[in-house]
């Protein structure tokens, strides 16, 4: 189902790129208090993850599983904010550091297809706390790896996750890739190959990589048995496994976010329990616009708390 959200930016800036860029210099405050945790993963490799208890000696009533996006870790302003929130709700919040988030932990980098190590996550997690429910949350590149996962998992999502949500998410990586290569956006794409190489360092050698396309065709395809950059694609993207989702879904698109489209998803052929909340504005991941005093510009925080607290959606 598609709706429509009535999001005003603050004012001035409406402006796409100054949603997508400003979030990068405001300041965001700490994490809550938080332990690390090593999920270990079926080849081999761990992933790393920072868990907030607000009662420690008990079960949490909801924990709140959060994904990064491209170039991320669990120090992204958008984890620690939401972490907070969550952890002074009286709730759990975990912050997953994809593989070369936690690059001294990864043997391989991740890619927006990693569907089965967010599972393993959720397994450690509902082993060690069985009574709790649990909300899943993706953003951008996080987002697609999510909605894969839930489309994967079908009916059997409901062993691991009561609701999930992913904001922005590229669920066609192929169409995002090249729509992020446009000469008019070089700016977001030299941003967002810099933060990957740096993450991927360990397993560049001598190439050298000029955009992210020769980045997937010449490192990730290879390192996880795709034949090239367009196999991964297609393999990996969630627009594929949407129609199989069968939890309680939200998903959040801005229209004017400079390199995600917002109507790859055919809306007439989406499940009922699948939501998508639709922005005039917002740019990707940016959403600034005044929220009240709890949230202040932070429009995508309250909005996202609203859907994870929410009677009706969990």
């Amino acid at each position: 189902m598609l709706n429509k959200l009535n999001f005003q930016p603050l004012f001035g800036l409406s402006s796409p790129h100054v949603q997508t860029t400003l979030p990068t210099f405001l300041v965001n405050g700490k994490a809550p208090p938080s332990y690390e945790i090593l999920v270990s993963l079926e080849d081999g490799d761990q992933l790393s993850c920072y868990l907030s208890n607000p009662y420690p000696g008990k079960p949490p009533t909801k924990i709140v599983v959060m994904v990064h996006g491209l170039g991320g870790s669990h120090q992204s302003g958008y984890l620690l904010r939401l972490s907070r929130k969550i952890y002074q709700a009286g709730h759990c919040a975990v912050r997953v550091n994809l593989r070369s988030g936690g690059v001294s932990k990864a043997k391989r980098p991740y890619h927006g297809g990693t569907s089965q190590d967010i599972l393993s996550v959720l397994k450690w997690l509902k082993t060690r706390f069985p009574t709790s429910s649990l909300v899943l949350v993706g953003f951008s590149l996080g987002g697609n790896i999510v909605l894969k996962l839930a489309g994967e998992l079908g009916e059997e999502a409901v062993q691991y996750m009561d609701h999930l949500i992913a904001v922005c998410p590229p669920v066609d990586l192929h169409h995002a890739v090249q729509y992020i290569e446009k000469e008019a956006y070089w700016i977001y794409h030299k941003y967002y190959l810099a933060r990957v190489l740096k993450q991927s360092q360990k397993w560049l050698k001598d190439l050298s990589i000029q955009s992210m396309y020769e980045f997937d065709d010449k490192v990730t395809a290879p390192l996880w048995g795709f034949k090239d950059a367009i196999d991964y694609y297609q393999h990996c993207s969630s627009i594929k496994f949407i129609h199989s989702i069968a939890i309680s879904t939200h998903i959040l698109f801005a229209e004017d976010d400079p390199f995600i489209d917002c109507y790859r998803i055919d809306y007439n052929h989406i499940p009922s329990n699948v939501n998508v909340y639709m922005t005039t504005y917002g740019g990707h991941m940016g959403f600034l616009g005044w929220a009240g005093k709890e949230h202040g510009c932070h429009w995508m925080d309250k909005t996202l708390m609203d859907w994870i607290f929410s009677s009706s959606s969990c």
